[in-house]
């Protein structure tokens, strides 16, 4: 028979636990929405650096800008893998390593590098390949933009990398997040038309703009295109690191607060089955005791015969 008194003890530390993963999921549930709100906010930057550099890469030669130059002969990549800190994200770092791990298999007999932003891809790249940088205990959002951007565009120029990608959890919805590895460098043009038409459709309406396209519009320069293409490629990919990092951290904060409910489901339910088992357990306990003083009478003999 079950220990009623253990039964209890368990149920009492289960309810604690649920508390505490309550609190996480309200935590998390607000984070998400300040995620979301500060890429937002970068919005409406991103979209004219996007048209800018667009409208100016059109006539321009690849090998006049050095970060569209695809370099002759190259066999080392550089990966920035964008994590989290912490866990309880349920299985979002995992789904991410599994989905890095595929992507370097299909370009095996290359030297990749690494630059870490999270401690969850640091053990990762450390057991990949070189571990270059790692900016896990940085708290500021804007400084390890900066330094990334700067590392990966003075190793991309100096033909360290011959690519640059960054593998990180791209925000989906609340319920879902998927991992994703996008190329920074070289830029191409490709890529840029492709990332400007993704990004004014999931982003053109929130970020309160105009409807108006400016791309049937001609500009004049000063002092002329290449140099100010020059100028805005480093901003340019100063905004595809950033907003890496903050679809990241939505994917984060958004995969613990499922976690978190699903844990505070789950803890309800066994909290209900023990609670159930523990009043079976104590009607038994009961039960045997009045059994057992019933059998004690009965046996007991009468002086009122």
């Amino acid at each position: 028979m079950a220990n009623p008194k253990l039964i209890k003890k368990r149920v009492t530390s289960i309810n604690n636990i649920k508390k505490i993963t309550k609190a996480l999921e309200m935590v998390s549930a607000s984070k998400v929405q300040k995620a979301q709100t500060a890429a937002l906010n970068a919005k409406p930057y991103a979209r004219l650096i996007y048209e800018l550099v667009n409208s100016l890469s059109g006539d321009i030669k690849l090998t006049e800008i050095p970060l569209m130059r695809v370099p002759d002969k190259s066999t080392s990549d550089l990966y920035i893998i964008v994590s989290t800190n912490r866990g309880l994200a349920g299985s979002l770092n995992t789904n991410l390593f599994k989905f890095l791990t595929i992507q370097l298999a299909k370009l095996s007999g290359r030297d990749n590098s690494f630059v870490t932003v999270g401690k969850k891809g640091r053990s990762f790249a450390v057991s990949s390949g070189r571990l270059l940088a790692d900016f896990s205990e940085d708290k500021d959002l804007g400084s390890v933009v900066s330094a990334v951007t700067r590392l990966i565009t003075d190793g991309f120029v100096d033909g360290e990398f011959g690519a640059v990608y960054i593998a990180y959890s791209e925000f989906i919805n609340a319920l879902k997040q998927e991992p994703r590895v996008k190329q920074l460098l070289p830029i191409l043009k490709s890529t840029l038309l492709e990332e400007g038409e993704e990004h004014f459709d999931l982003y053109g309406k929130s970020a309160h703009l105009s409807s108006d396209s400016t791309s049937d519009l001609r500009y004049s320069y000063e002092p002329d295109p290449v140099e100010v293409l020059r100028m805005l490629l480093p901003f340019y990919l100063e905004i595809q690191v950033a907003e890496s990092i903050y679809e990241s951290s939505a994917s984060e904060h958004s995969a613990r607060m499922i976690a978190m409910k699903n844990a505070t489901e789950n803890a309800t339910e066994l909290s209900a089955s023990l609670s159930l088992e523990y009043n079976k357990a104590r009607q038994t306990l009961i039960t045997g005791e009045l059994s057992d003083i019933t059998t004690a009478l009965v046996s007991l003999p009468s002086h009122y015969e």
